[in-house]
C-alpha cells in the first residue's frame, strides 16, 4: 500500500510540475556572448602563465530576457551605461524594434502586432553584445 501510495504521490508531483511549467507559458530567452567579443586579445600564440586560461566558479548572467504571450522582458544583474537593443525577424531579415535605454535596470518589449516566425534579440553596449534567439 506504500508503494502505491508513494507512485501516485510522485505522479501527481511530476503532473503538477508539467501543468505548472504548461500554464505560466513563459520561455527563457538564452543570450550568449557574441564570437567578435571572445577573441583572444593581443594575438601572440605565446602563452605566458599571466596569458594562460583562468578556471573559473558559476559565471553569474549580466541579463536575463524571457518571453511571454509575445512580450520579451529583459531585466539586468548588472549595471551598464547604455545599451541598444535590436529585435530582428530573423525569417524576412527585418529589424522590428530598435532602441537605445540609458542605465537600463529592467524594460518590457511588446511583439504582438508582429509575424509569427523566428525572431533575434541583440544586446550592445560597450562592455559586452549578447545575442539570443526564440520562436513567435
Amino acid at each position: 500500500m506504500k508503494k502505491v501510495l508513494f507512485i501516485l504521490f510522485s505522479f501527481l508531483s511530476f503532473a503538477l510540475s508539467v501543468n505548472a511549467q504548461f500554464i505560466s507559458g513563459s520561455m527563457e530567452i538564452m543570450l550568449t556572448q557574441k564570437d567578435s567579443d571572445r577573441e583572444i586579445r593581443g594575438g601572440s600564440s605565446d602563452i605566458s602563465p599571466e596569458d594562460a586560461p583562468q578556471t573559473r566558479g558559476v559565471i553569474p548572467q549580466p541579463v536575463c530576457a524571457s518571453l511571454y504571450n509575445k512580450v520579451v522582458t529583459v531585466n539586468f544583474q548588472a549595471v551598464f551605461s547604455a545599451v541598444t537593443v535590436n529585435v530582428i525577424n530573423e525569417t524576412t531579415g527585418e529589424t522590428v524594434y530598435s532602441e537605445l535605454f540609458i542605465n537600463p535596470a529592467s524594460f518590457s518589449i511588446d511583439l504582438s502586432g508582429k509575424d509569427t516566425g523566428d525572431y533575434m534579440i541583440e544586446l550592445v553596449s560597450d562592455e559586452i553584445t549578447l545575442e539570443g534567439y526564440f520562436p513567435l
